[in-house]
């Protein structure tokens, strides 16, 4: 993919006619537009930047076009002030598979709006066709770069781009934006020479706006990396959320019921079927046992039962007095096990506070001893009064032993208390598990203690009832025995099938679980080969013209290219706060066409494309100019436009670009904005 520029034109309708500017591109390759200063280089490259609707490049405000007073209200003309009556700009482009485009949009009109971009498809600037297809869109309002009618929608079709969707610190994802990757192609002179990507778009709150922009350009794996981990991390904790709701629910479900599942872990694990099983247990009034025993015991009981007919209170009342004993026994000792069980909880809840009083206490002196050694270790000589045998939180005297001793023992380090106390947390930290656990498990068993205390009394008042009631009614205590052991056979299926339930979702959460997790494994670092090849050809690239044109600030053979940012760094940090001013200018220059030559090797998203307005900056070397010049030259051979629009005198310029192929443009009056002929 590429785009060349292949004339801008600026029209400005005065009551005294047409004035503008046109700029022609004859080919690719280096391009000089030579004008003196003020005279209306700057004006050109931001109506270009304008003309393709990326101005938030420039200011936050949408309400004026953020352009030069010439065509906006008035400019100079042979010493006289001309009022602009209406302006526009025209841009004619042609990208990588020969298609042509005319580009218009109004700076100051009566009739149009300026969120209107008119879209010719031909060359209306170059070939005066009138019979060309126009079509409309809109621009710098919502949907601009999503709908088919928006203008960035048809430009990044136009370019062979499709861009992706980023995250924000706020909001939903958007498109990457053409206005934060542009700064990449067109540096204009206002702002644009402070920094590498110095004047991007930040109110569109982006996150690592810049990094993606340079994945983008150089259309590197990295951000498919960042995004596949991240949708995979995602995944995962949507697997976990889910998982934890089964659990969460299968174990209330089976707490209404008196029964404890056990043997399913609380997090989502490789593997299926879970070893151990999973078990659900329930409570006999004695001890716990397993819900397919229970099931097997009391339905072999009802079966008993069932054979015979129901007795009547003559005939079952020794029984009857009998359970009726048997059951104010049990329940008299069930309700000594359930004040021993509360008691031994209060207990245990006491110790779980005592130990998360105790973490607390011990991660408050560890964070203190940390701050204390940092003091130390960046050069504090303040007497840190730990090493001196004083406590540094209470100012007490520190003695380690309670027997007095002959010679005194040295306090420990900070080094020493700090992996000391790291070790108390840990271990106290086991505990506080190990309590926790104990508590649920104490907590399910007074739950299952408290529904054989209820059924129990239950039992009893149906026996008191039938012994006092007529002794040739059936039995109620038998009648009540057979109930009680069809709900709890129907207690004990419902349990089953809420187990076999919440088993066959967790065994789909574990088998995506182990997909993704499979999946995340196979995501290592954080770029692919094909990125670290291009990446290395930037960095060499880079280099190389830092040497070429003279850089001194440090030695260029230090320079890397960031694997976190892909800026270039010194030491692990980004270029600049120890460079000089003209060295800065050559870092950008370095930079911003290494990507130019990375492309042409290697797959991008390049426009082959640079337009730099006043390239020599901060009184840059002219040799190093000369230098960069005669680089830029070479894109010619590999179909690359480079533009540079400088103020440098004739006789300089001809001098630097003496054997270098290039066209020349030169404004030899006072303004580049003149009468416009048709």
């Amino acid at each position: 993919m590429s785009l060349r520029l292949r004339q801008i034109e600026i029209r400005i309708s005065t009551l005294r006619g047409r004035f503008g500017t046109r700029l022609h591109f004859d080919s690719s390759g280096l391009v000089i537009v030579r004008a003196k200063n003020t005279s209306g280089k700057s004006t050109c490259v931001q109506s270009l930047i304008y003309a393709l609707g990326l101005e938030a490049m420039l200011t936050v405000n949408q309400q004026v076009p953020p352009l030069q007073y010439a065509v906006l209200s008035r400019f100079q003309y042979k010493n006289e002030e001309i009022r602009v009556d209406e302006s526009e700009v025209l841009v004619e482009l042609e990208n990588g598979s020969g298609e042509i485009i005319t580009i218009q949009r109004a700076i100051v009109s009566s009739t149009k709006k300026t969120n209107l971009i008119s879209v010719w498809n031909g060359p209306m600037l170059t070939q005066k066709d009138t019979n060309l297809e126009r079509s409309d869109y809109f621009v710098r309002v919502e949907g601009a770069a999503q709908r088919p009618l928006g203008f960035h929608t048809f430009l990044a079709a136009f370019l062979g781009w499709k861009l992706p969707a980023v995250s924000r610190f706020d909001g939903p994802d958007v498109p990457l934006y053409l206005e934060c990757i542009f700064p990449l192609f067109v540096i204009e002179q206002k702002h644009g020479w402070s920094g590498i990507q110095s004047r991007m778009p930040t109110h569109f709150r982006i996150r690592e706006m810049g990094k993606r922009a340079i994945e983008f350009v150089l259309k590197l794996d990295s951000y498919r990396i960042a995004a596949d981990r991240q949708r995979l991390r995602e995944q995962l904790n949507s697997v976990s959320n889910r998982w934890e709701r089964v659990v969460t629910e299968v174990n209330a479900r089976a707490g209404a019921f008196g029964a404890v599942i056990r043997n399913i872990p609380p997090t989502p694990r490789v593997g299926w079927p879970l070893v151990p099983p999973p078990q659900c247990l329930v409570f006999d009034g004695k001890e716990w046992e397993s819900v397919q025993l229970a099931t097997t015991r009391v339905s072999d009981r009802l079966r008993e039962l069932s054979a015979i007919e129901v007795p009547t209170i003559s005939e079952d009342a020794s029984r009857v007095t009998e359970a009726l004993r048997a059951a104010q026994k049990e329940l008299a000792s069930l309700e000594v096990a359930m004040a021993r069980a509360n008691q031994d909880n209060e207990v245990e809840e006491s110790q779980n506070g005592s130990i998360r009083e105790r973490i607390r206490a011990l991660e408050a002196d560890l964070q203190n001893y940390q701050d204390l050694k940092r003091l130390r270790d960046i050069g504090s000589d303040l007497n840190l009064s730990v090493v001196t045998g004083r406590c540094p939180t209470c100012e007490q005297e520190i003695n380690d032993v309670l027997l007095p001793q002959a010679a005194a023992a040295p306090p420990m380090s900070f080094e020493e208390n700090i992996k000391f106390i790291a070790g108390q947390i840990s271990a106290f930290s086991t505990m506080l598990s190990d309590s926790e656990r104990v508590l649920e498990g104490r907590r399910r068993s007074m739950t299952a203690i408290r529904a054989r205390l209820q059924e129990l009394r239950a039992s009893i008042r149906a026996y008191r009832q039938a012994l006092t009631s007529p002794e040739k009614n059936a039995s109620a205590g038998a009648v009540r025995e057979r109930m009680v052991l069809e709900a709890n056979i129907h207690t004990y299926e419902s349990v089953s099938d809420l187990l076999d339930t919440a088993l066959d979702a967790l065994g789909t959460l574990a088998r995506e679980y182990e997909e993704y997790s499979s999946a995340m494994e196979q995501l290592k670092g954080d770029t692919s080969g094909q990125d670290e090849s291009k990446l290395q050809a930037l960095q060499l690239s880079f280099v190389s013209q830092l040497k070429q044109y003279g850089f001194s600030s440090l030695s260029p053979s230090l320079l890397r290219i960031s694997r976190d940012t892909f800026r270039p760094v010194y030491e692990g940090f980004d270029l600049g706060f120890n460079l000089s001013a003209s060295d800065m200018i050559r870092t950008i220059w370095s930079y911003l066409y290494g990507l130019m030559e990375v492309a042409r090797t290697a797959d991008t998203n390049h426009l082959g494309l640079l337009v730099l307005d006043e390239p020599r900056q901060q009184q840059a070397d002219k040799v190093s100019f000369a230098e960069f010049a005669r680089r830029a030259a070479g894109a010619k051979a590999v179909g690359q436009q480079v533009i540079f629009l400088t103020s440098e005198d004739h006789e300089t310029l001809s001098s630097m670009l003496a054997g270098v192929d290039h066209q020349y443009i030169d404004f030899v009056g006072e303004k580049m904005i003149q009468p416009l002929g048709i």
